[in-house]
C-alpha cells in the first residue's frame, strides 16, 4: 500500500512538470500548477495588494507574485516527490539495514537522493531494489532541476514578444492605450495603409499569447514594466480600434481586421474559461459617448456610415469581448482600455 501510494505521488508530480514544461495544451484535471497558481496562491496575493494604497508598491507587490509561486512550485515538486520516494523506502524497509522503521528515517533517505546529496551513511543498501530507488530518485531529483530550468528559458521566451507588441501599442496611443487613440494615431502620421500591416502584427501576436499562455498557466501573472499597463491592456485597446473601425468603416480594413478581432475575442473567452472568469454585466455605451467617439472618428477620416448604424454596429462587436476582458482585467488586477 505504501509503495502504491509513493508511486502515485511520483507520477503525479512528474506529469505536473510535463505539463508545465512541455507547451502543448493538456487537461488539467489532478495537475498541481494551475491549482496552486490561480486557486491557492494568487487570491492572498490579490486581497493583500487591495488593501495598499499606494499604486508603485502595490504592483511590487503584485510583480513579486509569479516568481513566487514558481518557486513555490518547485518546492512542492521536490517536497512530494520526497514523500513518494519516502514512502516507498518505508514500504521495502527490509530491504535497508538496518531496516527503515520510521517514516522520518525514510524522508530523510529520500530527501538525501532527490537532492543527490548522495547515498545516507546511516542506512546501507541490502539489495537491488533498494538501489534502483536510490537511483530512480536521484534522476527525477535531476530532471526536476533540468525542467525547472527549461522553464525559465520558456517563460523568458514568451514575455519578451508579448512585451514587444504592448510597448508599440503604448507608443501609438499612450498609456494605458485606447483603440480611438490607435486609430487617430494613424490617421494623423497619413499611415492608414500601414494599418493592415498593424492589425496583422496584432493577429500573429494574439495567437503567440493564446499558445504560450495557456501552455503556460503562471505565464499571465507576470506584469509589464510600465504599471499603467498591460498586455491584457494592450489587447483591450487593439480590440476597441477594430470594433470602431469595422462599425464606421466602408470595409477597405475590414479582413485584417476582422481576423484579429476574431482571434482575439477567442483569446479573451479562453483565458476567462482557464481562470474561471465570469463576464461582469456592463452599462452599454451611451449615446453622448459614442457621438463623441464618432466625432472623433471622422475627423480623423474612417466614417464611411451614418452615426446610428454605427453605433449599432459597435455596441454588437464590443459586446462580444468586452464584459469578459473587463472581468479578466479586474481578475488580474490590471489597467482596462480608456
Amino acid at each position: 500500500m505504501l509503495v502504491f501510494l509513493g508511486l502515485t505521488l511520483i507520477l503525479l508530480v512528474l506529469r505536473d512538470v510535463f505539463y508545465s514544461v512541455i507547451p502543448r495544451r493538456m487537461s488539467t484535471r489532478y495537475c498541481i500548477a494551475p491549482i496552486l497558481v490561480s486557486r491557492i496562491l494568487w487570491r492572498p496575493f490579490g486581497v493583500l495588494a487591495s488593501t495598499i494604497s499606494k499604486p508603485e508598491l502595490r504592483d511590487e507587490i503584485l510583480g513579486l507574485f509569479a516568481p513566487f509561486a514558481l518557486l513555490a512550485l518547485l518546492i512542492i515538486w521536490i517536497c512530494l516527490l520526497t514523500a513518494g520516494f519516502g514512502l516507498i523506502s518505508l514500504g521495502l524497509s527490509s530491504h535497508y539495514s538496518p531496516p527503515v522503521n520510521s517514516l522520518l528515517d525514510a524522508l530523510y533517505i529520500s530527501a538525501e537522493s532527490v537532492l543527490v546529496i548522495g547515498p545516507s551513511p546511516d542506512y546501507a543498501l541490502k539489495t537491488d531494489v533498494a538501489k534502483f530507488i536510490m537511483i530512480s530518485a536521484a534522476s527525477i531529483g535531476m530532471l526536476l532541476t533540468a525542467s525547472v530550468v527549461s522553464i525559465m528559458f520558456g517563460l523568458n521566451s514568451a514575455i519578451h514578444p508579448r512585451e514587444a507588441l504592448v510597448c508599440v501599442v503604448s507608443n501609438l496611443a499612450g498609456v494605458p492605450p485606447s483603440g480611438i487613440a490607435i486609430l487617430e494615431t494613424f490617421s494623423r502620421m497619413h499611415a492608414d495603409e500601414s494599418l493592415d500591416a498593424f492589425f496583422d502584427k496584432c493577429h500573429y501576436w494574439s495567437a503567440d499569447v493564446l499558445e504560450s499562455h495557456i501552455a503556460f498557466p503562471i505565464l499571465p501573472y507576470f506584469r509589464s514594466n510600465d504599471t499603467s499597463t498591460s498586455w491584457l491592456t494592450a489587447l483591450g485597446a487593439v480590440l476597441d480600434a477594430i470594433a470602431l473601425l469595422v462599425s464606421v468603416d466602408s470595409g477597405k480594413h475590414c479582413f485584417s481586421a476582422r481576423m484579429t478581432y476574431q482571434l482575439g475575442t477567442k483569446l479573451v473567452r479562453d483565458f476567462a474559461a482557464t481562470f474561471k472568469v465570469t463576464a461582469i454585466n456592463q452599462q452599454e455605451i451611451s449615446d453622448d459617448e459614442f457621438h463623441q467617439l464618432y466625432v472623433r472618428l471622422q475627423l480623423a477620416g474612417y466614417s464611411s456610415k451614418c452615426e446610428e448604424e454605427a453605433k449599432v454596429n459597435y455596441r454588437r462587436l464590443r459586446l462580444e469581448y468586452f464584459p469578459t476582458h473587463r472581468a479578466l482585467c479586474e481578475y488580474l488586477a490590471v489597467p482596462t482600455s480608456p
